[in-house]
């Protein structure tokens, strides 16, 4: 019986559907990832198994899914949207950045998806498109990656919160460091510098001098940003999930939500990736130094998308961890990530909170249960569950700004937007 059940099972997937180990379907695990080449045949395919879509990073389909709604169905006024995409056009003209993607949403659905500008500031460069521009997301990579990895771990049982960073990774010990976990890292309050140099002849050396960085403070006594941080949280989890964490998330995450364009070093051949430099090399090139002395592929910075794709993983999470049927996290493994920790000023786990002054990016309208994040070549992404709201920003403002950096304002400016266009529809 149980058999006969599994071959229903697999007779539903398409070819080439991966079976990924570490999840449990039909009461078994499966212990190697396994790939059903042909549905015909499932006798050769252990029972255990989870399915999860196999299109490789980048692929995108010659027409993407574009389920965009109106925005006065689902409780949005026109003109404030109009407000916030007219702020990031100024932004554009005046030479903030020669381009940005912005997709804007409430709960599961999208009422919002633009492009404005170029890719870089050549003549004929092409026009940004939300589906196809793809951006390195520098720091969004804590949360759309690291944290994500995380938070599958977590609910999987494979690692603890307050689990001693040494019990994954046994390199990262002595002294204080026995002391710091993986709820310090989440909170950037491991003790960790904020940078160092990670310069070597091999990535493993690279790594290696980020896991051996020595502690600047006790472990919760101080709130410290730390890329090193996450580099080692990165490390930490890639050795507890049975898969490297690029596939980990393909398989349960990107894959899933139909994030086509998501993914770790495009490369420099990447003709739809935004450059971040005006310099060879940083087209599909990870620009952050630390992310790019271990190959791209890291817990700090890395991870490259498109504003369409973000607007899949905002809805998702704005949706309680499920969109179009598919579930990726639960509820509650999303609230209790997403809320701010006790003395860790405006940090939640692996995610930022608004700042009551509204000095951050979330601005000054969101609610106080709100999260996101940003990275520093112009991308940010916030959510908020009370009114159900989500926004992304993308941008490469890393190149060759003409004035004065004014990215946060215009995310605050996005998102006070966002808030107040929900709010004045419901007041009317």
């Amino acid at each position: 019986m149980l058999l006969a059940l599994a071959i229903m099972v697999l007779q539903g997937l398409p070819a080439d559907t991966l079976l990924a180990p570490g999840v449990i379907l039909l009461g078994e695990e499966i212990e190697t990832p396994t790939y059903v080449a042909d549905r015909s045949t499932p006798e050769s395919v252990p029972i255990g198994s989870y399915a999860s879509m196999t299109r490789a990073p980048f692929d995108l389909p010659d027409s993407p899914v574009h389920l965009i709604e109106s925005p006065g169905n689902l409780g949005f006024t026109d003109a404030e949207l109009r407000h916030a995409i007219d702020s990031i056009e100024s932004e554009v003209y005046r030479g903030g950045f020669p381009g940005a993607a912005v997709a804007i949403g409430r709960w599961s659905r999208t009422v919002l998806e633009r492009g404005i500008g170029t890719h870089d500031r050549v003549l004929g460069s092409p026009a940004v498109d939300p589906d196809r521009t793809i951006y390195d997301l520098a720091s969004l990579t804590k949360v759309v990656a690291t944290t994500a990895a995380v938070m599958l771990l977590v609910e999987d049982g494979r690692m603890l919160l307050d689990a001693p960073v040494s019990r994954y990774l046994p390199h990262f010990g002595g002294g204080d460091k026995d002391r710091v976990t993986i709820r310090h890292l989440l909170t950037h309050t491991s003790g960790l510098p904020a940078w160092i140099n990670t310069s070597a002849l091999t990535e493993q050396q690279s790594l290696m001098k980020a896991i051996s960085a020595p502690l600047r403070s006790a472990p919760g006594e101080r709130v410290e940003y730390s890329d090193v941080g996450f580099v080692v949280l990165w490390a930490a989890t890639d050795a507890v999930s049975a898969v490297p964490l690029p596939e980990l998330l393909q398989w349960r995450v990107y894959g899933p939500l139909e994030m086509w364009s998501t993914g770790f070093a495009p490369g420099a051949d990447c003709e739809r990736c935004a450059p971040t430099l005006d310099e060879q090399g940083y087209r599909g090139i990870v620009h952050d130094p630390t992310a790019r002395n271990l190959g791209g592929v890291t817990g700090n910075a890395g991870l490259f998308s498109t504003a369409h794709d973000l607007s899949r993983f905002a809805a998702m999470l704005a949706n309680g961890g499920e969109l179009d049927g598919v579930r990726v996290f639960e509820k509650s493994t999303i609230d209790e990530f997403t809320r701010r920790q006790p003395r860790t000023r405006t940090r939640a786990l692996g995610w930022d909170t608004p700042d009551a002054r509204g000095r951050g990016a979330g601005g000054l309208r969101i609610s106080q249960s709100g999260f996101g994040h940003t990275g520093f070549t112009g991308t940010s992404l916030w959510i908020d569950p009370e009114r159900g709201t989500w926004a992304v920003l993308l941008a490469n403002r890393t190149l060759l700004p003409r004035g004065p950096n004014r990215m946060q304002a215009i995310r605050r400016e996005l998102n006070d937007r966002v808030a107040s266009s929900v709010d004045l529809a419901r007041d009317r």
